[in-house]
């Protein structure tokens, strides 16, 4: 997963940061919440931007901006955002070919990220002497993964990035020419869908953690027991309405995270007794 993404990124070891001291920090692709010590190290920065599907609550009174995209659209995101940022650099003839078939439009539609989003990142971004890039899971499962990791590193290339891991014994690719392929047509995550991040919590492994809204839905109940089924397997759990959580997407802590995309459509069922 991870060691998977770094080697799609072309950029160098002293491209990758350990430390999150910042001027700004652009957060994609993860609830922090979620990721042990990560939300200190970022509250600690003064201009946070926080992109994700689920609003974390525990990032409030930290980000300057915060926005959700739909589930799946990460690739999306990063192109029409680097496209935005990148704006007034100084880009080689294939990325400026890249950014203008680029169907902003279209991409922006569907992401659920427009103009006036791209314009307020941008306005955080603009003088930043150091700005640097967490990246989450969300894009290191994602199918288009390895697109998404040379859209990163224009970032980094034009960008002046950093990127953020805690293990700088991650390979990259060094190569200097970024190719890009065309963002691919983006699927919709229709029905329930859940988020199946991993967890060291036992008691927590054991719950299907939603919003009212998808309690209703999904047509369960709080404190009901059900089946989630995935095409990844069915598991046991029991529905715990969360009033802090918004969206019809819910959470399923996991003892063990997989290596494919966490957000997944779902069937939910009463288990019977």
């Amino acid at each position: 997963m991870k060691s998977s993404f770094y080697s799609f990124l072309q950029i160098d070891s002293k491209d990758q940061v350990t430390k999150l001291d910042s001027d700004f920090v652009l957060v994609i692709g993860v609830m922090p919440s979620k990721q042990d010590g990560l939300i200190e190290l970022i509250s600690k920065n003064k201009k946070v931007v926080y992109l994700s599907v689920i609003e974390d609550k525990a990032m409030s009174g930290i980000t300057k901006f915060q926005s959700r995209y739909e589930a799946g659209s990460e690739e999306g995101v990063l192109a029409i955002l680097a496209k935005e940022l990148l704006s007034d650099a100084d880009l080689n003839r294939q990325t400026k070919e890249f950014f203008d078939n680029l169907d902003d439009g279209y991409i922006s539609a569907e992401c659920n990220i427009g103009e006036e989003e791209l314009e307020d990142i941008q306005k955080l971004y603009k003088d930043a002497k150091n700005p640097t890039i967490v990246a989450g899971y969300d894009l290191y499962n994602h199918p288009r993964a390895k697109n998404i990791a040379r859209l990163i590193s224009l970032l980094v290339k034009y960008g002046n990035f950093k990127i953020y891991s805690d293990d700088l014994d991650l390979v990259c690719d060094k190569e200097t020419k970024i190719e890009l392929e065309d963002v691919e047509v983006l699927n919709s995550f229709d029905g329930s869908v859940i988020y199946g991040y991993p967890s060291s919590d036992s008691d927590e492994q054991e719950l299907l953690i939603g919003s009212k809204q998808f309690m209703m839905a999904a047509k369960v109940k709080d404190n009901q027991d059900v089946f989630v089924i995935t095409n990844s397997g069915e598991y046991p759990r029991k529905f715990i309405m969360d009033k802090e959580l918004k969206g019809t997407i819910a959470l399923m802590p996991s003892a063990y995270g997989d290596e494919s995309y966490y957000y997944k459509i779902a069937k939910i069922i009463k288990r019977e007794d």
